[in-house]
């Protein structure tokens, strides 16, 4: 399949009038995230998004709002997993932006917003999603993962191995209490 490219979109062609907000209703690119080593797709990589960019005198408040479906291996047991999202993104972006090097730590601009005044709306979308994944991509809550001996799915049979033991507590197996 073809690399997409991503979505852009021009704000600061925008009408600047204070106070004024714009709904844009239009289709935006997902690109796949890759995950502690592991590729995740969405899938439909091209979603339905809504963007409201209110002009506040020296730039503009903008609103990403979409919906999407992650998929990929779950981190426990890797079988399928996927994961609904309900993303609400909301930034403020300057019109024109200093120089590189007088922007300190504090004030760095986004990596989404170009010097062109365009918006990389698939990378903001991004992060946004990045923001709101859980600690673990799971196919379930109650996840038993893979047996750590003979890799078996704990949650489709029990594989009867033994734990290992744990040789940090090896001293207190031949310790014997005193009556």
């Amino acid at each position: 399949m073809p690399a997409r490219n991503p979505t852009i979109f021009d704000l600061v062609s925008q009408p600047q009038e204070l106070g004024a907000a714009r709904t844009f209703e239009l289709a935006l690119y997902l690109p796949p995230l890759r995950l502690a080593g592991r590729d995740y797709v969405f899938v439909s990589d091209v979603v339905p998004a809504r963007l409201t960019a209110t002009f506040a005198g020296g730039g503009f408040a903008v609103k990403l709002e979409f919906s999407c479906r992650l998929e990929g291996a779950c981190w426990r047991c890797l079988e399928p997993a996927d994961l609904d999202l309900d993303v609400k993104a909301e930034d403020y972006f300057e019109t024109k932006l200093p120089p590189v090097e007088e922007i300190g730590e504090e004030e760095e601009a986004s990596l989404w917003f170009m010097e062109d005044g365009s918006l990389n709306l698939s990378e903001w979308a991004r992060s946004a999603i990045a923001e709101l994944l859980p600690p673990q991509i799971l196919c379930r809550q109650a996840c038993k993962g893979l047996c750590p001996q003979c890799g078996a799915n704990l949650n489709f049979e029990e594989c009867g191995c033994k734990p290992p033991l744990d040789m940090r507590w090896g001293k207190l197996r031949k310790w014997k209490a005193a009556d």
